[in-house]
């Protein structure tokens, strides 16, 4: 199934923030990688919390309910990824060079987890990315609008990620799986330069849209 992304929000850039733009952009956009090496986050959209590790990193506890990501942490891509989900280490999984990585913990803990190769940073301008992940069960296309209906991600298919640039908005927006919608997510406050992922979870009876802007560990 396609999944059609619209190019542009038909809203303002915040004018409070435009002429320190510059310096906060190189602020927020991480060190270049050391060879070898990827960025790696897990989410866990179920609403148990999960205890999880990447590597030697810090322990994050994460659930729909409170934290769903932990930050992007870098790993070795020339070694086995080490992940360790309530103190059991989950093995066979690589992480490719140079790339994004989304681990998605499944309902099962018996599972392994699902990778996603998130698009590639675009170039530092005076937008955001807005990355969507739908992952409600059964919903099989997923619709992202504003409130007062403007389209932002059409017809995203199930276990399907999209991808697109913004304005650095305040914005209050509504998924829908087929004739059901969720209940109104307003984003977090975020800068250009950042990103921003949204993630639709629970069903396609009772789809729920929760989202964070995107943070990197030290």
């Amino acid at each position: 199934m396609n999944v059609r992304v619209f190019c542009c929000l038909g809203l303002a850039l915040v004018p409070t923030w435009a002429a320190h733009a510059a310096p906060e952009i190189a602020q927020l956009y991480p060190p270049k990688l050391p060879e070898g090496s990827a960025w790696v986050r897990v989410v866990n959209p179920g609403n148990t919390a999960a205890q999880v590790r990447i590597d030697q990193g810090a322990t994050f506890a994460l659930s729909a309910q409170a934290t769903v990501a932990s930050p992007f942490q870098v790993v070795d891509s020339r070694q086995p990824l080490h992940v360790t989900v309530n103190g059991r280490e989950i093995t066979g999984l690589t992480a490719p060079k140079s790339t994004w990585v989304t681990l998605i913990l499944d309902s099962d803990p018996a599972r392994a987890p699902r990778l996603v190769i998130d698009p590639p940073q675009r170039g530092k301008d005076l937008r955001a990315e807005l990355n969507v992940y739908n992952l409600g069960s059964g919903c099989e296309s997923a619709d992202i609008k504003l409130a007062n209906g403007a389209a932002v991600f059409s017809q995203v298919p199930f276990n399907g990620q999209a991808q697109r640039t913004i304005n650095p908005v305040q914005a209050t927006l509504v998924a829908s799986c087929n004739e059901t919608s969720s209940l109104p997510l307003k984003l977090a406050p975020f800068k250009a330069g950042d990103r921003y992922s949204l993630f639709l979870i629970g069903s396609r009876k009772a789809p729920r849209l929760i989202g964070l802007v995107d943070e990197t560990a030290p």
